[in-house]
């Protein structure tokens, strides 16, 4: 009999699941975790992820920071493989959701809103610590579908970035390539930032933001962005080989530095395929244009063109209510980008023809 109660208190021993693991701010999760309340405030850092093949499931809670900057990422993916996050809200922090490294990751059914970066107008930061709702920094193969991120900046509502700079400064450079955002609302994301000696006010917060050196083969497609202060979608030089499709892109540019534009392309050899644009600031999509004028006003001629604005292909979108153009190509003659079945109004017969 004592034998017998002895096998029994071991084996309930051996099978008894092990101690979950306190969650809290700041907490590195290396394996799959729900959560089961609310994580905030939180000064320096959310929660960090730095193992391969790991599930945040956030279960419908929320991790928030402060109304001050420095509080770095609301959830920090560090250099790892095969990562998803989940179903719930991360708010208040410099960056909501910020992918580093590594690659092959999942963040679908977040709310990222209100993640303020460092800047300028908030001393004594010198510059700034992320600034986006998603950011993807040096990392490829990642899948960005069915968010919503409102009130970021002051840089993206969901940026990527290939180079390490000055706002996003702790990464090692790397192609952020065949990433697939998809399915989100991006809207409302405003915020300015304002030099802390001048008092000057500089806005550049984009929608979905691809900064110069991203691609090849991204796809981001079947978006709603709208609302946004300068661009809905921008495409930096360098930023090559992408497929922009089936977004509706409306009410962007009106908080910029300058009149922004729905879809604005720098890159090349890039698909602009299928894209609603309607009643943006400037025009609809642009193509190597460099905006030089005061805010408040509309060009007779567009600046001179961007010489790597060249080889993209603009097929079927439609444009209708933008300031300026439907559809603009800043290049003489349209150079070297093709304009195919569009339906909107354009700066050159080159942009119009069917």
């Amino acid at each position: 009999m004592l034998l017998l109660v002895v096998a029994t208190l071991l084996a309930t021993v051996l099978l008894a699941p092990a101690a979950a693991q306190e969650i809290g701010c700041g907490s590195q999760i290396t394996q799959d975790t729900t959560l089961r309340h609310d994580i905030g405030p939180c000064e320096n850092y959310g929660l960090i992820v730095t193992a391969d093949d790991v599930t945040l499931d956030l279960n419908g809670y929320t991790i928030f920071g402060t109304e001050d900057v420095g509080d770095g990422a609301g959830i920090h993916v560090l250099d790892v493989i095969g990562v998803k996050v989940m179903n719930g809200t991360v708010r208040d922090f410099d960056g909501g959701v910020v992918i580093q490294g590594g690659g092959n990751h999942h963040v679908t059914g977040i709310v990222a809103r209100d993640n303020i970066g460092q800047s300028e107008g908030h001393p004594p930061a010198p510059g700034t610590l992320y600034g986006d709702g998603i950011a993807v920094l040096g990392s490829s193969d990642n899948r960005i579908a069915h968010n919503v991120t409102v009130n970021n900046g002051p840089f993206a509502g969901i940026g990527l970035y290939a180079r390490p700079d000055s706002d996003h400064p702790s990464f090692t450079a790397a192609p952020a390539a065949r990433n697939a955002v998809m399915h989100n609302v991006v809207e409302d994301n405003r915020f300015c930032r304002v030099n802390r000696v001048t008092g000057a006010r500089f806005c550049d917060n984009i929608g979905v933001r691809l900064e110069p050196g991203v691609g090849p083969d991204n796809a981001v497609m079947s978006n709603v962005i709208r609302g946004n202060g300068l661009d809905g979608l921008s495409l930096f030089a360098d930023t090559d080989r992408n497929a922009v499709m089936r977004n509706l892109v409306e009410n962007n540019g009106f908080w910029g530095q300058v009149p922004g534009d729905g879809i604005r392309v720098f890159g090349s050899r890039n698909a602009i395929h299928h894209n609603q644009v309607v009643d943006n600031r400037a025009a609809g999509i642009s193509v190597g244009r460099r905006t030089g004028f005061p805010l408040g006003t509309l060009p007779v001629h567009g600046p001179t063109g961007n010489p790597r604005g060249v080889l993209n292909d603009l097929v079927r979108n439609t444009g209708s209510g933008n300031g300026m153009f439907d559809f603009w190509d800043g290049n003489p003659g349209c150079d070297q980008n093709t304009w195919r079945r569009n339906t909107g109004t354009g700066n050159q017969d080159c942009v119009t023809r069917r």
